[in-house]
């Protein structure tokens, strides 16, 4: 236990936010050192704001930035459910199809390359770029034009792999209605990581948080010279390192599908899919079936 504090508080120049980080807190220290040297050579002259002002102002502000952390990470984890969402009913649908249609082994597995085509596809579309070319189960196919929302082509395929099915006697109308309930849920879930990306936090309300830090950390030297003396610069970078970080952060993660350490891992979430799936469909299991 004590070790792994011990690491933490050794390693914190290796989190993603401080690479962003140290430069603003660097900047503080060096303006913090310029405060106090004015301060010292200016001497019987009070230019100290006070320390009960920033008290004030600092409890203002930290609710305002308790309020804009927990609306990002709403926003993450929102995201996080809704993909958890997307490998349950890829399991789901991959069992009953297994377990409910009455088809050749090859075109159960076509089906379940499909399904975690849909999730690299769903990942690569929120993150501005993906090509049907790309995807495992579409490389041989020849397309006169690239699909505008390559989730939706692959949804529209696997519905009409159902109906195909259902034409030919290997799919029931009671099956279908079961496998309609996981299938549907692709493109819903779709939709929601789309109004996660495309609805960011009002711009005027960032803008707003971010002069609020600006003005409480320049003014802050000036209010903790008379109580603090020289320390008021390791005080003043050390609430620089947080106000300004918490910021960072929030502003990270309000986009959960990017690339970067802090967003959600969907490599990972899409291969936890596709190993899903395949091992559902796989011929070992159609045979112990």
């Amino acid at each position: 236990m004590v070790r792994s504090w011990f690491s933490v508080l050794t390693s914190f120049h290796n989190t993603p936010v401080f690479g962003r980080l140290w430069e603003t807190v660097a900047a503080l220290t060096l303006y913090s050192a310029g405060v106090a040297l004015v301060d010292r050579l200016w001497l019987g002259i009070d230019l100290g704001v006070g320390a009960q002002f920033h008290g004030f102002l600092g409890l203002i502000l930290g609710t305002l930035l308790v309020f804009r952390t927990n609306t990002s990470y709403d926003r993450w984890w929102e995201g996080r459910k809704l993909w958890g969402q997307l490998v349950n009913d890829s399991r789901n649908l991959a069992i009953k199809v297994e377990t409910c249609v009455r088809a050749d082994v090859a075109e159960k597995q076509r089906l379940g390359r499909w399904l975690s085509d849909f999730a690299v596809a769903l990942k690569g579309h929120l993150r501005g770029h993906v090509r049907l070319a790309e995807l495992s189960a579409f490389r041989a196919e020849q397309s006169g034009t690239e699909p505008q929302h390559v989730p939706a082509y692959i949804a529209a395929k696997i519905y009409e792999q159902f109906e195909d099915w259902r034409q030919t006697d290997q799919l029931g109308g009671f099956e279908l209605l079961f496998l309609d309930q996981h299938a549907s849920s692709l493109m819903n879930i779709c939709g929601a990581c789309e109004r996660i990306q495309k609805s960011p936090i009002s711009a005027s309300y960032r803008w707003f948080i971010r002069q609020s830090i600006a003005i409480y950390l320049l003014t802050l030297p000036w209010g903790l010279l008379r109580s603090f003396g020289w320390w008021t610069i390791p005080a003043v970078a050390m609430l620089g390192y947080f106000m300004a970080g918490i910021e960072m952060i929030a502003e990270q993660i309000e986009d959960p599908f990017g690339l970067s350490e802090d967003d959600l891992m969907l490599d990972e979430l899409c291969a936890t899919i596709d190993k899903s799936v395949q091992d559902i469909l796989s011929s070992e299991v159609a045979a112990g079936g």
